[in-house]
């Protein structure tokens, strides 16, 4: 199975071309709205769900507070595009490989889909221990969570209890989706064979500069 992976678009869906990145499956790793209105989500699921692959997952990011202050009306919405599979702490099998999305992230200012440890912990919890694709909105402590300017703060803002639980997962888990870190694009693979992938559309000064990221996994 081949994945093409997105996230971090943040409105400017329209200005990437995935006809050279041909898959099974897209992914978007959640932040693909910019404002955060009802018609900018209405715009995004218009286009996504029209995408030329098999199967298209989407989760939320922090930039979506309106799907968390208004889940009735986005849930009524996404009705419409049957095409898309929304994953919100929830999974999804194809072809016999377990999908599990979940839109969280540290908490910082205040945005959407964010908790502090002791409650992330919680979250990842659920995460079902065979899961192969797992996709969050942030990070992992130390895997693709770099940022350019840590303000005097650890300069690494991943999870510490998602770095955990992914450890607990290795058994099953193949790859790992977040986006959140602008600057943190790019694919790695540990020596477990578990391919870290930041598909961030959009750089650290929100153009959009960055290819999508396409890999098969077994």
């Amino acid at each position: 199975m081949k994945l093409c992976c997105i996230s971090d678009t943040h409105g400017k869906h329209d200005q990437l071309d995935l006809s050279s990145h041909p898959a099974d499956v897209l992914i978007h790793a959640g932040d693909f709205t910019a404002r955060d209105t009802k018609t900018q989500i209405i715009q995004f699921l218009e286009w996504f769900s029209v995408q030329d692959y098999k199967h298209l997952i989407l989760i939320a990011g922090n930039h979506e507070r309106l799907i968390e202050a208004d889940p009735v009306w986005f849930y009524q919405a996404l009705s419409h595009f049957p095409s898309i599979t929304y994953l919100q702490d929830s999974e999804v099998t194809i072809d016999d490989i377990k999908f599990y999305g979940s839109p969280y992230s540290n908490e910082f200012c205040n945005w959407a889909f964010m908790e502090e440890e002791i409650e992330l912990s919680k979250v990842w919890d659920k995460i079902p221990d065979d899961t192969n694709v797992l996709i969050t909105h942030g990070p992992a402590y130390g895997c693709h969570d770099l940022v350019a300017r840590a303000y005097g703060g650890d300069p690494h803002v991943g999870s510490q209890s998602l770095h955990h639980r992914k450890l607990s997962l290795q058994d099953s888990l193949r790859v790992h989706v977040s986006g959140h870190i602008h600057e943190a694009y790019g694919i790695t693979r540990n020596g477990n064979g578990l391919h870290n992938v930041c598909p961030c559309t959009l750089n650290e000064r929100y153009q959009v500069t960055n290819e999508p990221i396409t890999l098969e996994i077994k």
